[in-house]
């Protein structure tokens, strides 16, 4: 009896020494290594990190991360697979979950915090054996209200970082982590990881800016459209590239992918490519009219904005072809308000104008459409009277106080209104014109503004608007011209023949300037030095230096 005793002393003895729990042994098979790369191809980080499921899903330290063009990870067994996608990262608490192509070993993870005192496990990353370490827990502190941190204090082997701690069963409590200010290690809960979820806004967080490894597409669909249009913001090319094919291999019957990276290739002149992408979506895409209704689109946009870049395939009536195929399939207005746009382009005005005024009586009802209707009759030469009707009926849609909305029909306005000779209620819309875009303005516009109301009368507001053009482009000579001929008819003759002198050292061949500088003088006394002013316009070229001459001489 005392020496059965015995054995199982030694027995005892050598388990505590030699072996761990089964279940520490097997998590050993979901830890992998992390080879993190720069844009050029060369290494930036070398980590560990651990499978959370059999479908690829995978958390490690998100600093790897940082800078990172592209990751692979070596599984247990020595499979190499390409980090796919991040679907959610704490820089806070260094920690990123991810997803790679492929089949893995997941490791369960503990759905209940343990206590302090409780023995837990470092399992360290091998092909052949992995070196498993045992210490316990000191500290647990809790965060969110239901997520653990655990603390613990443990002597770990060389480059084991990132490797999963879990317990006595084998489960996942995290990854190994250590203190930037103390000799403690850590773990963030696993739970806290697996929880995070990619959604429509996660590519706005500016933690993510920070890699171009592309966001996961969102599960939900309308999400994922939402991440898809963000990604389109972003200055990294590479991410944007990589988060529309991942678009397309979730959701291939939608158009959206399809189109995103047509538009991309449009953009750099591979028609070709765009092509291709646009007859993929209509063949794949389960709503065809908006595949159609896209192509179309794109399209248009190449004829409009690149005219000069020849691509034999595509011409405008392609482009209404396929958005009336759109149109046949579902009638929706946007899509005749696409057909009239390139009704427009095609000067079929008429037909265009019709469009445009049907519209205004649809669901989609909206300023622009009387403004391009306006366009339309602009272009028939169309009276006045009715072009200033379409756009008041576009000004009548919006509420007051008005929004920078509204700016573009204002502008609009007065330009009719100044055309029709109705020069206060022009510098009105003017005036709203300057009040909504806040003072954003360039000079051109209060050159033309200055311009009506010198019609106007209104010579103060004159006066102050061309005085802003000089200050704002104190080296145009016309500018200078303008003022001075201004001031003249508000007798402020001395301060006329500056402006003039201004504008002839400025631009000694610019006749204008030599007129006014001319009248200043004359309307001075000095009229020997103004005719020789004059003489000095005739010279080059002004056709009022004669009749001016005539006139003083």
């Amino acid at each position: 009896m005392k020496r059965i005793f015995t054995i199982l002393c030694i027995l005892m003895s050598l388990a505590q020494v030699y072996g761990q729990p089964s279940g520490v042994k097997n998590a050993s098979k979901s830890v992998f290594t992390l080879t993190t790369f720069k844009a050029d191809g060369s290494i930036l980080s070398s980590s560990h990190g651990v499978f959370l499921d059999n479908n690829g899903t995978a958390m490690s330290d998100w600093s790897s991360f940082e800078g990172a063009s592209t990751a692979v990870v070596v599984d247990a067994s020595g499979k190499r697979m390409e980090v796919e996608s991040i679907i959610g990262a704490s820089e806070i608490y260094d920690v990123v979950k991810f997803r790679v192509k492929g089949k893995t070993t997941g490791i369960n993870i503990s759905t209940t915090a343990e206590a302090v005192g409780a023995p837990i496990y470092l399992v360290g990353y091998g092909l052949k054996k992995a070196e498993i370490k045992e210490s316990k827990l000191t500290k647990v502190e809790h965060f969110m209200e239901k997520y653990a941190y655990y603390i613990f204090a443990m002597d770990i082997p060389e480059n084991t970082l990132s490797c999963a701690v879990v317990n006595a069963n084998g489960q996942l409590l995290g990854i190994l982590q250590s203190s930037k200010y103390s000799t403690d290690l850590h773990s963030t809960s696993a739970n806290y990881v697996a929880d995070m979820q990619s959604e429509g806004l996660t590519g706005s967080d500016p933690t993510f800016r920070r890699t171009s490894i592309p966001i996961a597409i969102p599960d939900d669909k309308e999400q994922a459209v939402l991440a898809l249009m963000l990604a389109s913001q972003s200055r990294d090319s590479l991410r944007y590239a990589k988060t529309i094919d991942l678009f397309i291999e979730k959701y291939p019957e939608q158009t959206e992918g399809y189109s995103t990276r047509a538009q991309t290739e449009s953009n750099r002149n591979d028609f070709d490519a765009a092509s291709r992408d646009m007859e993929t979506a209509i063949k794949k895409a389960s709503a065809k009219d908006d595949a159609h209704f896209a192509y179309a689109r794109l399209i248009y946009q190449k004829e409009v904005y690149k005219p000069d870049v020849a691509y034999p395939n595509w011409s405008i009536d392609k482009a209404l072809e396929e958005v009336r195929l759109a149109s046949s399939i579902n009638p929706l207005p946007i899509y005749r308000h696409l057909e009239a746009q390139i009704l427009y382009t095609k000067k079929e005005y008429q037909q265009a104008h019709d469009i445009f005024v049907d519209l205004t009586k649809s669901s989609i009802r909206n300023p622009e459409l009387f403004y391009e209707a306006a366009q339309c009759k602009t272009m028939m030469e169309a009276p006045v009277e009715e072009r200033l009707a379409l756009i008041d009926s576009a000004i009548n849609l919006f509420s007051k106080p008005y929004t920078a909305e509204a700016a573009p029909y204002f502008i609009a306005r007065a330009g009719l209104l100044e055309m029709k000779g109705e020069y206060r209620k022009a510098v009105a819309d003017y005036n709203q014109y300057d009040t909504l875009m806040a003072g954003r303005l360039g000079v051109d516009f209060y050159y033309q503004r200055e311009q009506c109301e010198v019609k106007a009368r209104q010579f103060q507001q004159a006066i102050d608007d061309i005085d802003r053009a000089t200050r704002m482009a104190p080296r145009e000579p016309l500018f200078w011209a303008e003022k001075g001929s201004l001031l003249l008819r508000v007798n402020k003759k001395e301060e006329a023949l500056a402006a003039a002198e201004q504008c002839v050292a400025l631009d000694p061949e610019y006749s204008e300037g030599y007129l006014v500088k001319g009248l200043a003088l004359i309307q001075l006394g000095k009229k020997k030095d103004g005719l020789a002013a004059f003489e000095k316009a005739k010279q080059l070229g002004s056709d009022q230096a004669d009749a001016l001459i005539a006139k003083y001489k």
